[in-house]
């Protein structure tokens, strides 16, 4: 195999894997109890999950770099390119609540569900609308 290959199957194996754990961790806190949603534990949870989602990033920007290296230039041409705009568009909304929730400082569990549950319905939709257009190639 070469090398390439070898890049890909790495990158989107811990694109994967860190997505997965960052979608668990936020269905734990959204659906969870309330004693979850503490300020000092929910704090170590953010930390966590800035890591996860750092990864998630990262490798995503290295796999839609790969990806565009064999000649995809305009996303809008064909369904996998419109499910890597949903994706860009949802990681975009992700990042911003997940912003919100680090700089929220008022330690009201209620708030941080809510936030939770943005970004774990956001993630929900943007599977979705990729399974829709991916069964649609």
């Amino acid at each position: 195999m070469e090398y390439g290959s070898w890049v890909w199957i790495l990158s989107y194996m811990l694109h994967m894997v860190s997505n997965g754990i960052f979608l668990g961790m936020l269905m734990m806190l959204t659906f969870g109890d309330e004693e979850l949603l503490k300020e000092r534990k929910v704090k170590k949870y953010l930390k966590w999950g800035g890591v996860f989602l750092f990864l998630t990033g990262g490798t995503g920007i290295l796999l839609l770099s790969i990806l565009s290296m064999s000649g995809m230039d305009d996303l809008t041409n064909n369904p996998r390119g419109k499910s890597v705009l949903v994706m860009m568009i949802g990681y975009i909304i992700v990042l911003f609540i997940y912003s919100l929730a680090l700089i929220y400082k008022g330690g009201e569990e209620r708030l941080y569900k809510k936030m939770f549950g943005i970004i774990f319905f956001t993630y929900l939709i943007v599977y979705l609308i990729r399974g829709y257009l991916i069964a649609h190639l």
